[in-house]
């Protein structure tokens, strides 16, 4: 039982897969026999808290047959997920799957949180004497969250080209490769026409919730911000922010800097990150009254297209003719804004 409960709430792990596949039934009787009912419909408020809470929820694993059904859920929720067919909600959900795994791996020992980072190739130290804990920079630049003060490398200590790290980090950066994980899989499925069949009603509520999310935040004024204006590289870390991805903290930095120096104040800038799927606005709020210089004693400027390219955050393959003249995505935003005038003849 012990083993099982520890497959059922770590239902993405290797063991956890070779479960399923060792003693499911067949597909047709997962998604119709009246057996598998609970199993299904534990599928489905998988994707319903993941959406509404950030987190898939927690249910009862106290029984054999609850983490039988907690196991067989994960598999249902993926292939709901996938014929949603909208990059948002899957964002979403993967988040949800992530987050819940966090909050159960940093109760676990050091010895199970090693096991698992081996299943996502990071490159852990592990000292037995000191139980010190150190990661490769490479995952580390990869998987951490470096849009917050604490992760920036600058406060940590680099030795060798290992930085250290607290259990509770490694939890933090599984969470993370896991996110990513989830994110990739999804989008590289297909709905299985069986799937849309059997959840079509679910599949097209989560479709509504989604439109109707969309819509709310296209109502709500931004500013004086044209959109259809940004220059190639901002609108694709607004995508990336908005889409849940771990965008790196100098693609938050060129975005915040940038709005704020075409005059967005503090809480339009928030409006347009608040669709994140991961949007945590004291948190936000805090990078970016900093970056705007609300509480600091610097505005920042964006970084030009040389930096842009630099940091790896320049879409080269997305570029237009008008950016291929421009040397700063400021000048990018003027010039697009004349031309745009004059084709209107004002």
């Amino acid at each position: 039982m012990t083993e099982l409960l520890t497959l059922a709430k770590y239902p993405f792990l290797n063991d956890s897969k070779g479960y399923v596949k060792e003693n499911s039934p067949s597909v047709e009787e997962l998604l119709k026999d009246p057996l598998y009912e609970r199993a299904r419909v534990i599928g489905v408020e998988r994707l319903d808290n993941a959406f509404k809470y950030r987190d898939v929820g927690n249910r009862s694993l106290s029984t054999e047959s609850d983490c039988i059904r907690e196991l067989f859920s994960y598999p249902i929720a993926r292939m709901i997920a996938v014929c949603v067919d909208d990059t948002y909600f899957k964002r979403r959900y993967a988040l949800g799957e992530a987050v819940h795994a966090y909050k159960n791996l940093i109760k676990e020992p050091a010895f199970f949180l090693l096991k698992i980072s081996k299943e996502f190739n990071l490159g852990i130290q592990h000292f037995k004497d000191t139980n010190r804990l150190s990661v490769h920079f490479t995952d580390y630049l990869r998987y951490a969250p470096t849009r917050y003060k604490e992760w920036k490398m600058i406060n940590r200590g680099v030795h060798k080209g290992y930085i250290s790290i607290s259990q509770k980090d490694l939890a933090r950066l599984i969470q993370e490769a896991l996110r990513s994980r989830i994110n990739n899989e999804l989008d590289s499925r297909k709905c299985n026409n069986i799937i849309y069949k059997i959840f079509s009603s679910d599949i097209k509520r989560f479709q509504n919730r989604v439109m109707m999310h969309r819509k709310k935040m296209e109502a709500a004024p931004i500013g004086k911000l044209s959109i259809d204006k940004l220059p190639p590289c901002m609108k694709e870390i607004l995508v990336a922010i908005q889409s849940g991805e771990n965008v790196p903290h100098m693609g938050r930095f060129a975005l915040v800097s940038f709005l704020n120096s075409i005059k967005l104040n503090v809480n339009d800038i928030l409006k347009l990150f608040s669709s994140a799927p991961d949007y945590e606005e004291e948190k936000t709020r805090y990078q970016v009254e900093h970056i705007s210089g609300s509480t600091s004693s610097t505005s920042y400027t964006p970084p030009g297209c040389d930096k842009m390219r630099t940091y790896g955050i320049c879409p080269v393959d997305k570029v237009d003719d008008l950016c291929k003249k421009a040397h700063h995505p400021l000048s990018y935003y003027k010039a697009k804004w004349k031309k745009d005038m004059k084709k209107e003849g004002k």
